[in-house]
């Protein structure tokens, strides 16, 4: 027996019922000035459904839209006038939200420039304050018994490793590691390498001064990480770490203008045309 084939049946019963009541064939239910039509329970019932769960589906949606229109009908009733009057504001913040949101779809320029953000960066500097410290580093996790751990360890740990080197540290990583993350531009914070790795950090300043390289393990992993950079809390963040933010508010600032002046041009048409007046 198909689904479809069930909702049909069920809602045949339901239109038996409400025939009487209401001339529209495809109702299903009444609740006092209310209506549930056929067309409202399309997509409740799919395919691969048994007959037993596709009616009691379509029993329990029309059960619940019944109860939800009878404690609405109640609340109607009782409601008092400052709750008609946050309704109505809400209602219009909502429709007011939307057609704004449709100005700056059409408006906003997306496009912000490495200039506009450094800018913003160089005249800002002291709201970039960072609470907590940040590194740019590598990190690797290995089984200890994988193939070229032990080589892969002293890559990492040379003071100078050349550029073939690294080269020879990201194969290894990629073939060998159990997980790794090789961008070595990316600002992460400290807190994120200690996810990572099973190292316990007392004083982050010490510890990012100290520690150029680091390598733990436990009974089954080895892991390595390199500091390439780091940045302690209190300080200025860098522009690198910050360039998503300050765009995300170049954009703001932005949305902001345009719907500032989208509200200035039809208060000033509205007034020009005689169709708003204070008295």
């Amino acid at each position: 027996m198909s689904a479809k084939y069930v909702l049909f049946v069920v809602l045949g019963t339901f239109l038996a019922f409400c025939s009487c009541h209401h001339n529209n064939d495809n109702v299903v239910a009444r609740a006092y000035n209310n209506y549930l039509y056929k067309s409202d329970l399309e997509g409740l019932v799919v395919e691969g459904m048994t007959p037993e769960d596709s009616v009691a589906i379509v029993n329990n949606y029309i059960n619940q839209w019944v109860q939800q229109m009878v404690v609405l009908e109640k609340a109607k009733r009782n409601i008092n006038n400052t709750f008609e009057k946050e309704l109505q504001n809400y209602k219009n913040s909502l429709i007011t939200y939307e057609y704004e949101c449709h100005i700056v779809d059409q408006l906003l320029d997306t496009s912000v420039s490495g200039q506009e953000i450094e800018d913003y960066y160089n005249a800002n500097k002291d709201n970039f304050t960072l609470g907590t410290s940040i590194i740019r580093c590598y990190y690797i996790k290995i089984d200890k018994n994988a193939p070229q751990a032990n080589k892969l360890e002293k890559l990492v740990k040379k003071s100078k490793p050349s550029d073939n080197e690294i080269s020879e540290i990201e194969r290894l990583a990629l073939v060998y590691g159990a997980d790794c993350s090789l961008d070595r531009e990316k600002w992460i914070p400290l807190s994120q390498l200690q996810t990572f790795m099973p190292v316990e950090i007392y004083n982050d300043a010490r510890f990012l001064r100290d520690n150029k390289t680091i390598t733990v393990s436990d009974d089954k992993y080895l892991y390595l990480a390199r500091i390439l950079d780091y940045t302690t809390e209190n300080q200025i963040s860098p522009l690198d770490y910050e360039h998503d933010n300050i765009k995300a508010i170049i954009l703001n600032r932005r949305k902001i203008d345009i719907i500032k002046n989208m509200q200035r041009d039809l208060l000033k048409k509205a007034n020009e045309k005689g169709e708003i007046e204070i008295r």
